[in-house]
């Protein structure tokens, strides 16, 4: 007798929407080769392909309660698959692209200004030394901030603190960077650098 499940049957989908782990691994079974050739079109390195073709199932698996039939599922694998690859080639251009860059700018510097390298590195020093000293919230929303690069809404929702006091937290920090350098002359540069 034939153990093949009929993927059309409306108890099938209910079961795989309930979790049951063998309507998932019929899915699975249906579908992956299929999708890992679909995304073996985009992508060069067949582990990329791996991945994507097996997080589009975890997506897959998250979202198992929202599909009402076949066809859902299988436009959904496939999209999720496409838009996967997109962000991967993505990500692989535009690191490429930054490599490319500091490849450029390294070989066009000829000879070093020690004197500025020295510079940056006692400002550097400084400001690193007063951020150890702030206040833990006001370190890790300084740090989000200027080194990750995240807006106020981002580190506010983060956080689960409100977009003003992360506005607040950031000025002070700023001031009291500023009082810190300030009392280095040769550093007043670093202070419009660090504002932009």
């Amino acid at each position: 007798m034939d153990q093949t499940p009929d993927h059309t049957d409306p108890a099938f989908l209910h079961r795989f929407k309930s979790g049951d782990e063998q309507a998932f691994t019929s899915i699975y079974d249906r579908y992956y080769y299929t999708l890992f050739l679909y995304a073996r079109q985009w992508l060069k390195d067949s582990r990329d392909a791996e991945d994507v073709t097996a997080d589009s199932f975890v997506k897959l698996f998250h979202h198992r309660q929202k599909f009402v039939s076949l066809s859902n599922i299988e436009a959904f694998l496939k999209v999720t698959v496409r838009n996967a690859c997109f962000n991967n080639l993505r990500y692989h251009r535009i690191r490429n692209t930054k490599r490319d860059e500091l490849i450029y700018q390294l070989s066009q510097e000829e000879q070093p200004d020690f004197g500025w390298v020295s510079a940056e590195e006692t400002f550097l020093n400084l400001v690193f030394a007063e951020i150890d000293r702030l206040p833990e919230k006001m370190r890790e929303i300084f740090i989000l901030s200027f080194r990750d690069g995240l807006k106020p809404a981002e580190i506010a929702q983060k956080l689960g603190i409100r977009v003003r006091t992360v506005s607040n937290q950031k000025s002070n920090a700023i001031r009291i960077l500023k009082a810190a350098i300030s009392q280095h002359p040769e550093l007043v540069v670093f202070l419009y650098l660090l504002q932009r």
